[in-house]
């Protein structure tokens, strides 16, 4: 594993027609264009010179042993960065070799919305006159590019893939930095590419813009806030990024249709639920007290000791016997929910009325739809009238999705408009042990949703597996959704795979 150290800065400003040269030597380098844009060329002693253009917002990899020269072409001031860091211990992933040597020389430039903000703590001094935590701070920088570069290099290119990616960092960065004041414009500068295209490639991924996905992580965090009952309306205000109360209470009212002290009052209470419910309510704001397992009926004992001790204002769950249903309701607030074959949309209404926040639900959902919206129209576009089956790892094997069961049937199938093969009508749900019986099924194109801890290396392989059964045409296709978190049947999880479904198709 390498370790990478900081080991200075050094800055470089050129007029209009001046010429710079570095020389990556025994450091390598991380250099960011703060303005301007220059023509740059990457040589190495084993390999011809390549060239292209750095442009505004743009970070770049210099290699070890390569040299860059630099020429300002444009009629103001080129400013560049320079980060130098030493890496030990063996060289980094995708970093090892010259990359000067590649053909591509955009194969060395990425970009990362959080940089402009990190460049100003990279001080000209000696790293070691630093205070260890100012240095601790830089370091995590430092990694945190490094990391962009290697998943910016990792991946396959096509022709919009860059600025596909600095849209998911850009809605990562808005999710970091929402208490922060944010300049969209300057946003859309960064990208690298017109204002038009920058706004274009978000809604297609969000089916919002830029300042509505902004609002809509401001609000949904300032819920989190106002639920904890800990800050006032002004604190919460100003810990969600808006430093006007006034304005911050009005918005809030306009989009849930009550005030921030009205839904604070509703909002904070003590809850006790089993997991399955735990990303309804976290789309209204709200953590539950603690959780039950999933199946505690079955060994209530000990469960029904810690409600005792806890007093929960309220205990969510499945439907449980009579008797251990009379039982809980002596010591505190009980209801039963269905959720095998009950729709989520409907649970979480009914979770919302029974807290009376409904209208907080609505207004999630009015946002859920959006995204559904944008959804629909990349599958239509990309996936046609074409049958897909639907399939996700689960544990050791595999689950089969028919049109008999609501999980999974009702985001991709009914929602999301994807066609089921004629198959899938036959069943609800089918377990498998391995993917040969997934591959066996009788569909030529397959939608597969992985957990993030699967390698590349599984899903190289069921793709494999997947186009090389006999009897399957040359035009099969394995679409492989990544989640994170266990594939629950709730609000939070159903807006996690649109969130994926729409990254994988808006990069086609």
């Amino acid at each position: 594993m390498a370790t990478l150290t900081f080991t200075g800065t050094t800055e470089l400003k050129l007029a209009n027609g001046g010429v710079t040269e570095m020389t990556g030597r025994d450091e390598q380098m991380f250099g960011f264009v703060g303005k301007g844009n220059a023509k740059a060329v990457v040589r190495s002693d084993e390999a011809a010179g390549r060239s292209g253009k750095l442009m505004s917002g743009e970070l770049f990899y210099l290699p070890p042993d390569c040299s860059c020269t630099l020429e300002n072409e444009g009629s103001g001031v080129f400013h560049i960065r320079w980060i130098r860091f030493r890496c030990d211990g063996g060289d980094m992933p995708e970093l090892a070799g010259s990359l000067c040597e590649s053909a591509d020389f955009a194969a060395l430039r990425f970009r990362l919305p959080q940089a402009r903000g990190w460049m100003a703590g990279f001080p000209a001094e000696d790293p070691e006159e630093l205070e260890p935590a100012a240095f601790f701070r830089l370091q995590a920088h430092l990694y945190a590019i490094a990391s962009a570069y290697v998943g910016h290099h990792r991946k396959p290119k096509g022709t919009d893939d860059d600025l596909l990616d600095y849209v998911e960092q850009t809605k990562r960065y808005m999710t970091d930095r929402y208490a922060e004041p944010i300049d969209v414009e300057e946003l859309a500068r960064q990208s690298g590419a017109s204002s038009g295209r920058f706004y274009e490639a978000f809604r297609k991924q969000t089916g919002l813009s830029p300042h509505k996905y902004m609002t809509f992580v401001r609000l949904g965090q300032a819920l989190g806030m106002l639920a904890d009952l800990r800050s006032s309306v002004s604190e919460v205000a100003h810990s969600a990024g808006y430093p006007d109360e006034l304005y911050f209470s009005r918005l809030f009212k306009k989009h849930m249709g009550m005030s921030p002290t009205e839904y604070a009052a509703c909002a904070h209470k003590k809850i006790v639920m089993q997991p399955i419910f735990e990303g309804d309510l976290s789309v209204l704001g709200i953590r539950p007290e603690w959780m039950l397992d999933r199946g505690w009926w079955e060994h209530p004992e000990p469960f029904v000791r810690q409600i005792a001790e806890t007093r929960p204002e309220l205990v969510l769950t499945s439907p449980i016997p009579g008797e251990l249903l009379r039982a809980v309701a002596e010591i505190s607030p009980i209801i039963s929910l269905e959720w095998k074959g009950y729709p989520w949309k409907k649970r979480l209404t009914q979770i919302s009325g029974i807290l009376g926040i409904g209208s907080v639900a609505e207004w999630w959902l009015a946002f859920y739809d959006r995204k559904v919206d944008n959804a629909r129209r990349l599958v239509r576009r990309h996936l046609g009238n074409t049958p897909f089956l639907l399939a996700s790892a689960h544990g050791p094997g595999y689950r089969i999705y028919g049109m008999q069961m609501n999980k999974v049937k009702d985001l991709f199938y009914d929602d999301l408009g994807v066609k089921p093969p004629e198959e899938a009508f036959r069943f609800g749900l089918l377990e498998v042990d391995s993917f040969r019986e997934v591959a066996d099924m009788p569909s030529d194109n397959l939608i597969l949703l992985m957990p993030h801890s699967r390698s590349e290396e599984d899903i190289s392989d069921c793709r494999r597996r997947w186009s090389e059964r006999e009897g399957r045409p040359e035009h099969a296709r394995c679409l492989v959704v990544r989640y994170a978190g266990p594939l629950m049947y709730n609000a939070a999880a159903n807006e996690s795979l649109i969130d994926q479904t729409v990254r994988l198709l808006a990069a086609k």
